[in-house]
């Protein structure tokens, strides 16, 4: 008979501790409205997490991350059908497609991104299912992961999401850098992540959209804008309504022309302060 609650009375913390000290191999089934998600464990080991409104099947997620052709996905799914014994995941690794590190690494951060989720949950449905396995398709780690560091990363993200949505308070804002830096900015440093999402600030697009294009978490990427704003480097707006646009394709009103590129003159004042 599985167990069953509600996450408002036995938070998702304390059921990851019963899973782990009970040594649980099954799923765990969280769901509030219209969100789902599933976290599946070995031995009391985290082995893949499953959110509705994600990418379920570990070949169409490489192929997004751009870690596999559609063609070698294609051949990886072919063999695991002739092999039902073995994940995809291990399928990937015996074909050669991937590295067991790479695979490991990639998976991971996408998995214990979507578990990090779920901690903002205060209530919700849960259900834990003994012995249930996910479908061999699914993005299974080839070494499954403990939980210990999976809630203090969870608990800690929940304080910092606090105080970061003071003054961001959606993934759907949009970043742009300010004309004049403030004398914050003088000196600043940045580390190689914090450039990578510099590069692609450029007035347009959203965090979520910044996110998906360095290939990094919306909690980094947000963590990050929100250092640039204390700085007062960047501010952070609602993204515009679209554009009406004309029968011919144009837009109605053509965006002013910018003369030189904000960016260089931001670099450019901050190295000269």
């Amino acid at each position: 008979m599985p167990l069953v609650g509600n996450i408002r009375d036995f938070g998702l913390s304390d059921f990851l501790y019963l899973v782990d000290r009970g040594y649980k191999t099954g799923c765990l089934h969280l769901s509030r409205a219209d969100e789902m998600a599933s976290l599946y464990f070995d031995k009391g080991k985290l082995i893949t997490a499953i959110r509705k409104d994600d990418v379920a099947i570990v070949t169409d997620l490489l192929v997004r991350k751009g870690k596999l052709t559609p063609i070698q996905a294609a051949q990886a799914t072919q063999a695991q059908r002739n092999d039902s014994g073995a994940s995809v995941s291990q399928i990937l690794v015996n074909l050669n497609l991937i590295g067991r590190d790479e695979l490991q690494r990639v998976l991971q951060q996408h998995i214990e991104e979507s578990v990090y989720l779920l901690f903002g949950w205060s209530e919700g449905e849960f259900r834990f299912e003994q012995g249930q396995r996910p479908e061999l398709t699914a993005p299974i780690l080839l070494t499954p992961v403990p939980v210990e560091h999976l809630i203090m990363e969870g608990v800690r993200r929940i304080d910092e999401w606090g105080r970061i949505k003071d003054r961001i308070p959606s993934t759907d804002m949009v970043v742009k850098f300010i004309e004049q830096p403030t004398e914050r900015a003088k000196g600043i440093n940045l580390a190689a992540e914090e450039w990578r999402v510099f590069a692609r600030i450029n007035g347009k697009d959203t965090l979520a959209e910044i996110a998906h294009k360095t290939n990094m978490s919306d909690f980094d990427v947000c963590r990050i804008v929100y250092g640039f704003l204390t700085a007062g480097l960047v501010d952070v707006l609602r993204k515009p309504a679209p554009v009406p646009m004309l029968a011919t394709g144009r837009p109605l009103a053509e965006a002013p022309r910018i003369k030189k590129s904000l960016v260089t003159r931001i670099i450019n004042r901050i190295r000269g302060m």
